[in-house]
């Protein structure tokens, strides 16, 4: 299994699996990568933090559920 460090390489890998397929090529047997993400950052961190925070106060089972029941 591949390793792949860098956005770039991800994006040449993107490009290589698109291409191929637009030609019509087989795509190899071998399409596993490990991709590693660098850390995030705090405004990342931050954004996560508030999109679980809205997704809490809109989940309610009873609305969600009600018409199933």
């Amino acid at each position: 299994m591949k390793t792949i460090h860098s956005p770039e390489c991800v994006l040449l890998l993107m490009e290589n699996l698109w291409l191929r397929r637009k030609v019509g090529m087989k795509q190899r047997p071998n399409n596993v990568f490990i991709v590693k993400l660098p850390p995030p950052t705090e405004e990342l961190a931050e954004a996560r933090r508030k999109t679980q925070e809205i997704t809490r106060q809109d989940y309610e089972p009873e609305e969600l559920y009600g018409a199933w029941i």
